[in-house]
């Protein structure tokens, strides 16, 4: 049941439930009062009913006794009607000229005129009881009602029982909405303390925290969003802690790759300073070294702007329609003549896919050679080979460069494409590359809306897998104003 399903309900039931209440306890009372429950024994007598009741009891005896004058059937008949009548607090005494002469003694203190010989019918009224006097024959027949009283602060009754009835609807108000309060702050109390404690565990620092909450309520969306918002959390933290480890990696790789050609430079030109260069030919030897070492500066100072123009997202791309089939037969034409001499051999595997797709074929003929490059400084065989193929996807088409070399270890395939990376030992060497060429491909790739990625392949080399979308389904993010 949601929150505010509970607060409609509760607010409908405190103005009900105290009404349905105070009602029942009203009709409960009433009963009771009425004798219809069997708590007492019959319905109550108002003063005129119980007076008029008890004179016509002392008649019908007065006139009974008046039959006889035996004394032992007088006893009998006044015995009688006292047992039956014992636990109603009424007693019948018999007086001849002032004398009691049945019973011998009262259960209370009477006047002592009451046994008086009389004419007629008299009433005699206190607080505490009633004297009901009747002539019978010879005697005086005198009936105590002690169960009789003058009710004489009847208003003073009335107030007692409007306030009993005041804080009994009070109790019932009272207790009705601390029952429905109850129940209606601990499905919102509870809830709301769980989103604080896990509140305080991220302040803490513990991201891993998650908020379990299984009512489907409107607290269960709020806590989904603190789950969320706390893997963002965690998931920027790492990011960040990636980064800044990343970021470490790039200085110390930039200052190690321009420190090297920089001290090389530097010690050729004291060479030349101090005369140690003195034929013609060491010293054209010195400006040659010198002028590579500058180049290579100027090479990693290139693609350091490359990169950086490429992570931000400002470097143009110049995007054509080509048939991704025949350009890379094209490029595997023009590259195999010019790394055989070095080395490495080209060749295509199978038949490569005619599919049409949106590229910079300058940038795209880069990320080809950067990976052909790759692979022929870091082969540990007399002759490197490299082999394409391909294969078309419903949507995308992919590319495959499988190479023979010594192939990277697992857990390293997927920084290969960070910048100044270099997985093992040998590709540290900073005469083998600059560690840029990968993250450059990567971030071309990434930019033409494709992505590429580095496998094992079967036979233990390194496979460089790159998917590219077809034309039709690129992106409108990478087709817009790509020229600028």
């Amino acid at each position: 049941m949601s929150v505010k399903r509970r607060l409609y309900l509760s607010n409908i039931l405190m103005l009900i439930l105290p009404i349905l209440l105070v009602i029942v306890t009203a009709i409960c009372m009433l009963l009771i009062y009425q004798g219809v429950t069997g708590l007492r024994g019959g319905p109550p007598m108002s003063n005129g009913e119980q007076l008029q009741n008890r004179m016509n009891q002392a008649e019908k005896l007065s006139a009974k006794l008046a039959e006889t004058t035996d004394m032992q059937q007088l006893e009998q008949i006044l015995g009688d009607y006292n047992r039956d009548r014992q636990e109603s607090g009424v007693q019948a005494s018999l007086y001849l000229e002032g004398q009691r002469l049945y019973p011998s003694d009262a259960s209370i203190t009477l006047p002592s005129d009451v046994g008086a010989p009389q004419s007629a019918s008299s009433v005699v009224l206190t607080d505490r009881y009633a004297i009901y006097r009747f002539p019978a024959g010879e005697y005086t027949l005198a009936l105590t009602d002690t169960s009789f009283n003058i009710e004489t602060n009847q208003s003073q009754r009335s107030v007692y029982v409007g306030i009993f009835m005041l804080a009994l609807i009070t109790g019932i108000v009272i207790f009705t909405n601390r029952f429905l309060t109850r129940f209606v702050v601990r499905s919102i109390a509870g809830p709301i303390d769980t989103l604080v404690e896990g509140v305080h565990q991220l302040r803490d620092g513990n991201l891993t925290y998650r908020i379990s909450h299984e009512k489907q309520d409107e607290f269960a969306a709020v806590c989904r969003d603190f789950n969320e918002m706390a893997e963002q959390l965690s998931e920027m933290v790492e990011e960040r802690k990636k980064n800044e480890s990343s970021r470490r990696e790039l200085i110390a790789g930039i200052s190690h790759d321009l420190r090297t050609p920089l001290t090389s430079i530097k010690a050729y030109l004291e060479g030349l300073e101090k005369g140690i260069a003195v034929t013609p030919q060491m010293q054209a030897k010195y400006f040659a070294t010198i002028k590579g070492k500058a180049e290579h500066l100027e090479h990693i100072i290139n693609q350091l702007f490359l990169f950086s123009k490429l992570d931000v997202g400002e470097f143009p791309l110049y995007l054509e329609r080509v048939d991704l089939g025949n350009e890379m037969q094209r490029l595997v034409g023009v590259f195999a003549a010019e790394y055989r001499p070095k080395g490495l051999g080209l060749s295509i595997e199978g038949t490569l896919p005619h599919v049409g797709a949106k590229i910079d074929p300058v940038q795209f003929r880069n990320v080809i050679q950067n990976v052909l490059e790759n692979s022929l400084k870091y082969t540990d065989k007399e002759r490197a080979n490299v082999t394409v193929s391909g294969k078309e996807g419903e949507q995308t088409v992919e590319i495959r460069l499988t190479d023979n070399g010594p192939g990277v270890e697992e857990d390293e395939l997927d920084r290969l494409f960070d910048v100044f990376y270099r997985s093992d030992d040998s590709r540290k060497r900073t005469e083998l590359g600059s560690g840029l060429g990968l993250a450059i491909s990567g971030k071309v790739i990434e930019r033409l809306g494709g992505r590429i990625s580095a496998h094992t392949a079967p036979a233990g080399g390194l496979t460089i897998r790159i998917v590219l979308p077809k034309a039709g389904e690129v992106e409108a993010e990478h087709e817009k104003n790509t020229d600028y």
